[in-house]
């Protein structure tokens, strides 16, 4: 029986989590949105299937310091700001930024400017990335990190008098989480103005996820099946 012994003190050891097994604290699985449109993502809305907890936006806007139009910001679910910042962007230059939750503290900081917010609480489950461009403009995220892990990029491009639209989700994360990256605007003629060339970060729950066990509750789950299946066959043996 030494080798049954053996077999079930490694899955244990896999099921607590001490065998090169993701914590879950960085933990998160990339969905594959392609194609996903402003009026799917919407629907999920609708649907109770996505609850936006607060978005962290940089857009275009008027493309200077004045206050007029709004360049960086943090919003709630209704695209109401509660933090604002401005901004001139280059054409084509790489801006850092980093978005930080801490379950009770939104912290966004873009190109060295310092957004914060405490109007918001509670879990996150899930983000949804969205870049926009307008015609003959590219909006790019790139070199994107989330806790450590470096993840896919996301970039939309207008072309034919349309603007393009783009999104990437993030399921099954925790709190708290950073999210690290660099953005790209750059755009060809006239430049775009307010929202048309921007990027949102959508932060919220999603039923699924909220449901999904964690890892080491999982492993415990599997662990105590194989117990018992290791225990009817010591039982066996006896009989025998």
């Amino acid at each position: 029986m030494s080798h049954i012994r053996k077999a079930l003190f490694a899955l244990a050891a896999v099921g607590l989590g001490t065998l090169s097994v993701p914590t879950a604290a960085n933990a998160f699985n990339l969905v594959d949105r392609t194609g996903f449109t402003d009026t799917q993502f919407n629907q999920m809305r609708t649907d109770g299937l996505f609850t936006e907890l607060f978005v962290a936006e940089s857009r275009i806007g008027n493309n200077s310091t004045s206050t007029a139009e709004r360049e960086l910001g943090i919003n709630t679910d209704t695209g109401a700001p509660v933090a604002i910042g401005d901004r001139t962007w280059g054409n084509g230059g790489l801006v850092d930024f980093v978005l930080e939750y801490t379950g009770s503290l939104v912290k966004y900081t873009v190109g060295g400017q310092l957004l914060s917010s405490t109007a918001f609480s509670g879990l996150a489950t899930d983000i949804f990335l969205r870049t926009r461009a307008a015609d003959k403009s590219t909006m790019t995220m790139s070199d994107l990190v989330f806790n450590g892990v470096g993840i896919s990029s996301l970039s939309s491009s207008g072309v034919g008098g349309n603007s393009d639209v783009d999104y990437l989700q993030l399921s099954g994360i925790s709190t708290p989480f950073t999210l690290t990256g660099k953005s790209m605007m750059s755009w060809t003629g006239t430049q775009p103005m307010r929202s048309n060339l921007a990027y949102q970060i959508k932060v919220g729950t999603t039923p699924q996820t909220q449901s999904v066990p964690e890892p080491g509750t999982v492993g415990a789950i599997a662990l105590t099946g194989l117990l018992a299946l290791g225990s009817k066959k010591q039982q066996k043996a006896v009989k025998e």
